[in-house]
């Protein structure tokens, strides 16, 4: 993304290679374009209408890789060159209404398509999925770039904006496949919410997630939506036991442990930022956050009238059992940022392996912490083992850094 004076970044247009979502209400509520691209090819709709029940948004997020005039599209596919289309490379080109755009799926790195399929019963639709670039119609054996399925054009949905205009962050847009002519839709049939490819209009709102050059710029900072490890004291981390189990508060714990684990997928979280706009900027003091096991997708958090850390099921994860945010210092001020100054990329200050941060839930003000215990355990004999728990006070060796996965 381009800079303003002082090296601020101007995040009020999009550009190629800034991620986003697209949300919309055609269904009824807000949800969200999601995509697993592993197994199931197929699009569907994420809901993001409870803030109670976190979406899984590492599935939603697009990133515009290349935007081009119609023109220029046709001549790369009317082209039996395979080099056609070579030399496209983005730069972080702001995006205009009318372009012709791919839409590379950030998990999958495979393409928003419109499929051949219909299992629709409007005959006249296609579904719309995900397809890796040497697949689909009009694709030049040889050539690495997409097939005509796999392009889309972008159209204002409001009279106050026209072709030619840059596309604000926020707008509300419409998608146009450049196979089929037809519109990207969400819609309900049969009672379950769908997406596809036909005549029916849809008006997507184009939600920030991250930009590219924030990323490019600010490597060492941590992101939402990252993947790492919360090292503590050097030569442990969080995670779970090698016998967690959810079936009761017994084995549902969470602990601080060292030797091979800080290498194992058990010790993998997520943080989540706790909204839609922006959920991909940087991590910021203060900003609500879920934090996510990754080997099992439950959420850190606590049940009602207890104070020891567990992992919680999608369900069960509110606001107010699994929210967190980050502080620099344990003091007694509570800070509740209002909406307006959370919605925002933030400021590159949390760093990996570099800032020392400590936990506060965000619902009752206690700080994540730990009490040590003296285990038994089979060949070994008595061990301690550090049973994370949340405290009103804590320890004063609370604070933990962040290690890339």
């Amino acid at each position: 993304m381009a800079e303003e004076e002082g090296g601020a970044e101007d995040t009020s247009f999009l550009r190629t290679e800034d991620m986003v979502a697209l949300s919309c209400t055609g269904t009824g509520e807000r949800v969200c374009l999601s995509a697993e691209g592993f197994g199931n090819r197929q699009c569907f709709l994420e809901s993001i209408a409870d803030k109670n029940i976190p979406p899984d948004l590492s599935q939603c997020v697009f990133v515009i890789e290349q935007a081009l005039s119609v023109r220029a599209l046709q001549e790369i596919i009317s082209s039996n060159d395979a080099e056609a289309g070579k030399g496209l490379g983005s730069g972080h080109k702001t995006l205009l209404y009318g372009n012709a755009i791919l839409l590379r799926h950030s998990n999958s790195d495979m393409y928003l398509a419109c499929l051949s399929s219909s299992s629709s019963n409007d005959k006249l639709a296609f579904d719309v999925g995900l397809q890796e670039q040497s697949e689909g119609a009009s694709f030049v054996q040889g050539s690495t770039n997409p097939g005509e399925a796999c392009w889309w054009t972008v159209h204002p949905a409001s009279k106050q904006r026209s072709e030619g205009e840059k596309v604000r962050v926020g707008d509300d847009v419409i998608f146009v496949s450049v196979a089929t002519e037809r519109y990207l839709q969400a819609t309900k049939e049969n009672s379950q919410s769908i997406v596809n490819a036909s005549f029916h209009v849809t008006q997507w709102n184009v939600s920030p997630f991250g930009t590219g050059l924030s990323r490019l710029k600010n490597q060492p900072c941590v992101f939402g939506n990252d993947v790492l490890r919360f090292t503590h004291a050097g030569d442990e981390c969080l995670t779970i036991p090698s016998s967690w189990s959810l079936e009761s508060s017994e084995t549902n714990i969470i602990v601080y442990e060292g030797g091979s684990v800080m290498q194992q997928a058990r010790s993998l979280w997520r943080l989540e930022l706790a909204r839609t706009k922006w959920a991909g900027g940087y991590i910021n003091w203060y900003h609500p956050m879920r934090i996510r096991h990754i080997t099992t997708g439950l959420y850190l958090g606590v049940k009602e009238d207890s104070n020891d850390l567990c992992l919680l099921s999608k369900e069960e994860a509110t606001l107010s059992a699994t929210c967190f945010y980050l502080r620099e210092v344990k003091d007694d001020n509570k800070v509740i940022l209002e909406d307006k100054d959370l919605e925002v990329i933030g400021v590159p200050n949390v760093r990996y392996d570099d800032v020392t941060v400590i936990a506060q839930h965000m619902e009752t003000g206690f700080w994540l912490s730990y009490k040590a215990y003296q285990v038994k355990k089979k060949n070994v004999g008595l061990v301690e083992e550090k049973r994370l728990l949340l405290h009103e006070e804590g320890r004063m060796d609370d604070g933990c850094e962040f290690a890339r996965s």
